[in-house]
């Protein structure tokens, strides 16, 4: 084989990244794509690709120094500037930001954004002669239209009251006729443009914690009963408009719809992934916090959202849309790095979108928090944090692309218009290991589906232990503890034989009489597959002191290796005296199915193809912080030409940011032969992969 110049410069180069990344490879058939081209799941509902934009004032959130000079350049930046999107000396858009919006395929947006709404009062962001809110409604609306993107208005919920709110549904969609369909002043007259038609209101954000001021929170009651004021005089000034309801918790949410009930458009949500938040994730290690968040969209929103539609339904009487107008990584913190701008963070905004993706979670739109500048911009104006306000704009400025910015260019440009259907065989990595950082996890993995019936038969096999009596009585165990030497009590024990990688279900009732020390008994679970090299267990709650009988459980997945596993009626002694007694009955171990398989794969897939379906694209993350993996790639009902192309999104570590160096996370293009169906393609460790192959 003869090698060219070009060969081998594209084989050094190969060489030099696969170093760069330290890269490492899986291969085998464990790996296996299947993409069925044929079967539609449903057109894409672009409004997913929304953002936020802000003008609102800072100090609403009540930490600023008003007359502070460096909290005032603040302030400014964002209620007159925009955060970068306006140039208000010549009262018109930055180009270079109106450009980036259309490269990131953004076709909503939501203003003026977050809980900088709780003080914002709409009417000192409109009219002529303003020192303050240069970048108001009429502002944002101008924007978007250049954008070509819907908007969004979140109305205050603790200034003004529901006549404000009505007002504005008057100003932004009534004809200037003289109609004034809400009395008072005729504010379609003062309005410079003809009506902009809006269509989505929300009432408040996040209303639930107060308004970070003198309001501490607000009761689902009290909104419920505001809200209905707010959505009767906003209808009436506009029958048209679709106005949304603020959720939260499972409680919250059923307390507000029980007096809501049907009077609302679509439910909010805003969901921010994090294992913990803030200064704690200095504690942790980069993979561990990118493995746990990206871990959570799979477990608690796609869990979630049917939860809540279900709600909906029933306090409603029908079918209600989800708005996620704000979501990202949880990631408030900048040492060692602010994770929020990290690659792992992009990585979490694609597993988000492919979730609000799926129809059956009926997403009308999602809204990225947020998109220029501030804190979480996914943009960022050269030199310092508000050099923007200082540039001369008769020269261009520059801005540096983040690395969650990419994954919204990369879907804009390079995904299809109807998803199709797709079966994944990969490996995956077990959560269970992550149980503090997912605690709802712990919760939800109690509910599941019960396949074989109890596995422990037989009596207890009890052990003598000095200072305390065991036995067996009308069907319960009986454990009588006379001030043992030992604290440490785990004599009487039952074994079954089960499979491995398999949930069970180890339950019974315990009651207790006069146990005396902090901790109590219980039922454990004790798994020696690694024969007694740091054993594993899971156990039930402790019951102490004096109780009667109380259900209890836990849930367990035994390993790889396991062949059977022991029962124990378990006592951790801290310090004598420890006496008192305690009985274990109905004591079961069940094969079992939990509603939510808590082993995350480590590739997510999303496909798409365009409308004349000549064209399939996959959009594909590698949640394998170590290692590339090589997969068998099989598309059905769709014969593809010889070429394809590759867009991989990647640094040279999943906490990698470009905040120094605006190179560190990129898009890399390349083209690869498909010499047959199925072909193989091997995606990077915390990739972001984008996939287009034409048909032939």
């Amino acid at each position: 084989m003869r090698l060219t110049a070009k060969k081998i410069n594209s084989a050094l180069l190969a060489i030099l990244l696969l170093g760069f990344f330290n890269i490492k490879f899986v291969y085998g058939s464990d790996n296996v794509i299947t993409v069925y081209a044929g079967r539609e799941i449903g057109e894409i509902n672009k409004n997913v690709y929304g953002n936020n934009f802000i003008g609102y004032d800072p100090a609403a959130y009540g930490t600023f120094k008003r007359h502070n000079k460096k909290s005032w350049e603040y302030r400014r930046s964002t209620m007159n500037y925009g955060a970068g999107v306006w140039y208000p000396k010549q009262n018109k858009s930055v180009k270079e930001v109106i450009d980036l919006s259309k490269q990131a395929g953004i076709t909503i947006l939501r203003f003026p954004g977050g809980c900088g709404t709780h003080s914002y009062n709409w009417k000192d962001a409109v009219g002529e002669g303003r020192k303050r809110f240069l970048y108001g409604i009429d502002e944002f609306l101008e924007t978007a239209g250049e954008i070509g993107a819907e908007a969004v208005i979140t109305v205050s919920y603790f200034t003004g009251n529901e006549e404000d709110a009505a007002d504005l549904v008057e100003y932004l969609n009534a004809p200037d006729d003289g109609s004034n369909p809400n009395g008072g002043r005729d504010w379609a007259a003062e309005r410079a443009e003809n009506p902009y038609k809006v269509k989505y209101f929300e009432i408040g954000n996040e209303v639930w914690h107060g308004n970070h001021r003198d309001i501490k929170k607000v009761l689902p009651m009290e909104y419920a009963k505001r809200y209905l004021k707010y959505y009767e005089a906003m209808k009436a000034a506009d029958p048209s408009v679709k106005i949304g309801l603020v959720l939260h918790t499972a409680d919250w949410n059923r307390r507000v719809l029980g007096i809501v009930k049907g009077k609302l458009d679509f439910g909010i949500i805003h969901t921010y992934p994090t294992p913990v938040w803030g200064k704690k994730l200095e504690r942790m290690r980069p993979e561990r916090i990118f493995s746990v968040s990206l871990a959570i969209p799979v477990l608690k929103d796609r869990f979630d959202f049917p939860q809540t539609l279900k709600l909906l339904k029933e306090k409603s009487g029908r079918d209600i849309p989800l708005a996620i107008t704000e979501y990202n990584g949880g990631f408030v913190q900048d040492k060692p790095v602010p994770y929020r701008h990290s690659l792992g963070t992009a990585l979490i905004n694609a597993e988000l979108l492919r979730i609000f993706m799926k129809p059956g979670h009926n997403v009308i739109m999602a809204n990225y928090w947020q998109f220029s500048n501030s804190y979480w911009g996914m943009i960022k104006s050269e030199g310092g944090r508000l050099d923007y306000m200082k540039h001369d704009y008769r020269n261009p400025i520059t801005y540096k692309k983040r690395p969650n910015f990419y994954v919204y260019e990369l879907y804009n440009k390079h995904f299809g218009d109807i998803l199709i259907d797709t079966d994944v065989k990969t490996g995956s990595y077990e959560t269970g290991k992550y149980k503090p950082y997912i605690r709802m996890l712990v919760k939800r993995i109690k509910s599941g589906t019960i396949i074989k019936k109890n596995l422990l038969s037989g009596k207890w096999n009890i052990r003598e232990f000095p200072g305390v009596y065991a036995k067996e009585k009308e069907g319960a165990l009986e454990i009588d503890f006379k001030n043992p030497e030992e604290f440490n009590y785990y004599h009487s024990i039952k074994r079954a034989r089960v499979e491995p990688d398999t949930y069970y279900r180890l339950s019974g009732y315990i009651r207790a009489e006069g146990l005396t020390g902090k901790k109590g008994v219980c039922l454990e679970i004790l798994d020696n597959s690694n024969r007694g090299r740091n054993p594993s267990t899971a156990a039930t709650k402790e019951i102490t002191g004096t109780a009667e009988w109380q259900y209890l459980e836990t849930v367990y997945k035994t390993s790889s290796n396991t062949r059977y596993l022991i029962i124990r009626a378990r006592r951790i002694g801290v310090k004598g005296p420890l006496k008192g007694r305690a009985f274990f009955k109905d004591v079961k171990l069940e094969k079992y199915i939990p509603a939510l398989d808590t082993r995350i794969p480590y590739l997510s897939v999303n496909a798409a193809r365009n409308r004349d379906g000549d064209r399939v694209y996959l959009m594909v993350i590698n949640k394998n912080m170590d290692q590339g993996i090589t997969a068998s790639i099989e598309l059905k009902d769709f014969v593809p030409a010889e070429k394809a192309s590759a867009w991989v999104l990647n640094g040279p570590a999943v906490d990698a940011t470009n905040e120094d160096n605006p190179e560190n996370v990129k898009v890399v293009h390349s083209e690869f032969k498909v010499n047959q169906n199925p072909f193989e393609f091997t995606f990077e460790p915390h990739s972001l992969t984008a996939i287009g192959i034409s048909g032939e």
